[in-house]
């Protein structure tokens, strides 16, 4: 039986329009890959949890930061702030005090307690920018010294910048 012409056209219209229905939903649940991962080259580190354990995420955030400053990485703890919101201001202030501490994070275990995390963005940042939230670590490194680090998540992935500690 042939198709009718104004059943094609109806069928294709309805394709138009539903593709980028498809790709605005796409989009709205989406959620990018971190560009970061732990290195398997990289100085062995150990991250224990003081309460409990957070998610996959921001374990895999907290021993990356964790693993480039017990390499002495500095640039690379600061590239971590690439995708915070005016974060990059912060990276060069703590380049100075996150130095001394690299021999500090590679000589132990290095206790992190996280933070949940909050959204408490209007609805409209929430929709335009979704997979959005704000946390806080605080590390102790094995020789007791402290070290904070503010942390937010943009379209599901975590980024943070030490904060230079007080005194």
């Amino acid at each position: 039986m042939p198709v009718s012409r104004t059943f094609r056209a109806a069928l294709l219209a309805v394709c138009a329009l539903s593709l980028p229905a498809a790709e605005a939903l796409w989009w709205f649940n989406r959620t990018d890959d971190a560009p970061y991962a732990v290195s398997a080259d990289g100085p062995r580190v150990t991250l224990a949890y003081d309460g409990e354990r957070p998610d996959e995420d921001v374990d895999t955030f907290l021993t990356v930061f964790v693993q480039r400053l017990a390499a002495g990485d500095v640039k690379g703890v600061d590239a971590l702030a690439d995708g915070y919101p005016d974060g990059s201001g912060a990276t060069q202030e703590s380049s100075d005090f996150l130095r001394p501490l690299a021999a500090s994070a590679a000589a132990g275990k290095v206790t992190a307690k996280v933070a949940g995390a909050e959204d408490a963005r209007p609805l409209s940042q929430r929709l335009t920018a979704p997979g959005g939230g704000t946390s806080q670590a605080g590390l102790t490194l094995a020789d007791g010294k402290h070290l904070r680090i503010q942390l937010v998540r943009e379209h599901g992935v975590w980024w943070g910048y030490a904060l230079a500690p007080v005194g």
